[in-house]
């Protein structure tokens, strides 16, 4: 196709359809961007409503937990919470001495051995001491008493006083040992 519009209107033309793409390219630019600001417009709203709808449900919740009969249940609790965190270190530093007096129970004693006295203390450093004394019938049920003591893994540190080893008959015996 021949084309014998004079250069004045060629350009004019091609003028026309430049304005015309760029309206295009705006209309399709501008509209989205347009629906994009009404959504994050429609969003605010909706937050600002969801705020000023939460500050009153607050208030109202507020209200309702400053009444008299609240505000001592509140300080019965404030109070018990203060000696709970004053018994607290109290029961860490305790020794349960269940445990350890069935480590003790554990231990297999010889027939003619009696226990007579158990001291249950627990030192600075988290350690038990156990300190026991006793009545065995003869030294050698001492010897296996004190063997069966030594075998046990939970007892650390066994010591028998040196006056239990002097009578071979009727033998009075004091032990010292850690529990883990």
């Amino acid at each position: 196709m021949i084309n014998l519009l004079p250069p004045e209107e060629k350009i004019k033309l091609l003028s026309q359809k430049r304005e015309k793409l760029v309206v295009i390219l705006g209309i399709t630019i501008t509209i989205p961007l347009l629906c994009f600001i009404l959504i994050l417009l429609s969003i605010r709203f909706y937050i600002l409503g969801e705020i000023n709808s939460q500050k009153i449900l607050l208030q109202q919740a507020e209200k309702e937990y400053q009444t008299p009969e609240f505000l001592v249940f509140k300080d019965i609790i404030q109070k018990n919470d203060k000696i709970l965190d004053r018994i607290e270190p109290f029961y860490k530093k305790e020794t349960y001495i269940t445990q350890v007096l069935e480590t003790i129970s554990r231990i297999a004693r010889p027939e003619n051995l009696y226990l007579t006295n158990i001291s249950v203390i627990r030192s600075k450093d988290q350690k038990i001491k156990i300190t026991a004394s006793g009545f065995s019938k003869t030294r050698d049920s001492l010897l296996v008493f004190q063997k069966n003591i030594q075998e046990n893994a939970m007892i650390q540190n066994v010591s028998f006083s040196p006056e239990s080893w002097v009578a071979p008959q009727d033998v009075k015996f004091n032990v010292a040992f850690e529990v883990k």
